[in-house]
């Protein structure tokens, strides 16, 4: 089991002590994440989103700290970092890394219009277009690469998983266009507010990266249902990322595989993070969701694909 940090009243005050946010005055253990132990805190000088980072090195979130800088000096929206009283980026708290953002109003939304899903698909252009930060990561933290850790054991998701690594070969493709990519934008990573898209959220997975990859992600991520994919929202997802920046040809016919391939990718953090890193048998078979939804899609006619999704755009 992973262990996460309790946060208590006494602990986010020690922590303030770092910054120039004034008193404590009222703070709400947040639900979910699988990586980080957060909470909401009000001080005296407004609302914030306090992290400690329960699996993520200190390189890694000095990493996600700059990409934060970057994509709000680029007029990306996303949340904005929270410097010490010494300017740093993050402070350590039992030797792990601990960051503050501002809180951005909004909440996710799990039942998405056709607009929302369009804004969804503008917002991920808008990013495909902010120009990569130096020396930035250029291969996806469970990527096709990873995909070893898994298939090296025995089993029935191990023989699937390398199946798919074989099919997923061309996925791999150099004349793809690379950029910065979210690497996790499922739709718990997106706040509306009054259905209107106020923030992403979430960039620890952001990499230098096929663009394709990104979006197929965040296809499989967020125009699914019961395992299926939703070809009316992946349409007007694409309708709105066309509306910013145009798929080139190669993109549009590798589309489907690279939703494949993001749903592969998913199914295989979820199998090794309760399977292999921290086993838990409440969550030991989260992964067949994504298992199945790259069934179902690779199931799926590549003309009828093609036509439903391009052919109103």
């Amino acid at each position: 089991m992973a262990t996460y940090t309790v946060l208590t009243s006494q602990t986010i005050k020690d922590l303030l002590q770092n910054y120039d946010l004034g008193e404590l005055l009222d703070f709400q253990i947040m639900d979910g994440g699988q990586a980080n132990s957060s909470s909401i805190i009000v001080t005296e000088q407004g609302k914030y989103v306090l992290s400690v980072c329960d699996e993520k090195s200190e390189e890694e979130i000095q990493l996600l700290t700059s990409i934060l800088e970057h994509l709000n000096h680029h007029g990306f929206r996303t949340s904005r970092l929270i410097k010490t009283c010494e300017g740093a980026g993050n402070i350590e708290y039992q030797g792990k890394p601990v960051y503050i953002k501002e809180f951005i109003a909004g909440q996710v939304e799990k039942a998405l219009s056709a607009e929302m899903y369009y804004q969804i698909g503008q917002e991920l252009a808008k990013l495909h277009n902010v120009a990569v930060p130096p020396a930035f990561p250029k291969r996806f933290s469970y990527g096709i690469e990873k995909f070893i850790e898994v298939t090296a054991t025995d089993g029935d998701y191990p023989e699937w998983l390398l199946e798919k690594a074989k099919q997923l070969q061309s996925c791999i493709n150099d004349d793809l266009p690379r950029g910065l990519v979210h690497g996790d934008l499922f739709y718990d990573n997106i706040l509306f507010h009054e259905g209107k898209l106020t923030a992403v959220l979430d960039f620890e997975e952001a990499c230098h990266y096929f663009l394709l990859f990104d979006l197929g992600m965040c296809i499989a991520g967020s125009c699914s249902v019961e395992e299926k994919l939703s070809m009316d929202s992946t349409a007007s997802l694409i309708e709105g990322y066309e509306s910013v920046r145009q798929l080139e040809k190669l993109e549009k016919e590798l589309l489907q595989l690279h939703i494949i391939y993001g749903a592969v990718a998913t199914s295989f953090w979820r199998y090794r993070q309760f399977n292999i890193v921290h086993p838990d048998i409440g969550k030991n078979h989260v992964y067949s969701e994504m298992m199945n939804l790259a069934n179902y899609v690779d199931s799926i006619s590549e003309t009828y694909f093609y036509e439903k999704i391009f052919a109103i755009t």
